[in-house]
Formats: structure tokens, sequence, C-alpha cells
């Protein structure tokens, strides 16, 4: 009885273990790609673009899709009184219509090389250090992911920087 008490264990240590270090790989080599870029349009707006990559038959749901999902691409700023978002995310390619595992109806989904886009409304005239999260879920493996990034300002320069990839246990 007490060998089969600890070879239950043992197993139980064993697959947490296991998932513990496909959740590491997740978080350490995430399996798409992710590089943001900004264009000045004018002195009070850029544009800021995420251009996402992704593997074959692996997709991101698009926050245009018409289903209720939790899981869609999101751009947002996190409380900065220098910029903030204006106007809707611009996708190109659009998404693609197509029917994802968990429901019936056609979902709007990144399927390959996207680029997204939001305008950034500048409202400071001084150099500033902004931060901002892109959030998803990549799917089929249904991993979320948070992505940090900062807009920053200086003698009158913009440039963005990817800070961090998260892959925050829920």
């Amino acid at each position: 009885m007490r060998h089969s008490i600890f070879l239950l264990g043992l197993l139980i240590f064993l697959g947490c273990a296991n998932d513990s270090q496909v959740q590491d790989t997740q978080k350490n080599n995430p399996p798409f790609d992710l590089a943001l870029s900004l264009d000045q349009i004018s002195t009070s707006f850029v544009t800021l673009t995420a251009t996402l990559v992704l593997d074959s038959g692996d997709y991101v749901v698009s926050p245009h899709t018409s289903q209720d999902f939790l899981g869609v691409f999101d751009m947002s700023i996190l409380d900065s009184t220098d910029l903030h978002f204006v106007g809707e995310l611009i996708e190109f390619p659009p998404p693609s219509a197509f029917r994802v595992p968990f429901d019936d109806l056609p979902v709007l989904c990144y399927k390959s090389s996207t680029r997204i886009s939001r305008s950034v409304e500048i409202l400071s005239n001084t150099d500033f250090e902004s931060y901002g999260e892109i959030f998803f879920v990549h799917e089929p493996s249904c991993f979320p992911y948070v992505i940090s990034f900062s807009i920053l300002r200086k003698s009158g320069i913009f440039s963005v920087t990817k800070l961090s990839t998260v892959n925050p246990k829920c």
C-alpha cells in the first residue's frame, strides 16, 4: 500500500513538473513573434503598430469579431496623462473568418502575419515615458500573453520599446 501511494505521489509530482516545464517554455519562447513600431504623423499624433507573426495553424481572435470572446487582441495605455489611444484598431490584412473548434459560428481571427495599428494622441509637450500592454490568447494552445511596452519622447523624438512578454498564470 505504501508503495502504491508513493508511486501515485511520484506520478503527480512528475506530471506537475512537466506542466511547469511546458509553461516555462511558452513563457521564455512564445509560439509567435510580435514587433512594435511607431510612426510620427504630426507633432500631436503617432501610430503604434504591432506586427504579429503566427505559425501555420495558430490564430488570435480579432476584437472586431461579432462573438463575445475573452481572449481577443487588445492594446491599452496604462494610466498616462501624456498620451492616449484614439480611433479604432486598423488591421492589415483584415482578419479572416473561420470556424474555431469551440464555436459553430465563423470567428474573425488573425491566422498569419498581421499588422495591427492604432493612432495615439500626444497630450504633453514635454519629454515623457508612458507604458502600455498588448493582451491576447494564443490559440489553439489557449495560453494568454501580456506584452508590455513603453512609448518614450526624448528631445522631441518618439520611440517604442517592447519590455516583456509574460504568460500570466490564470
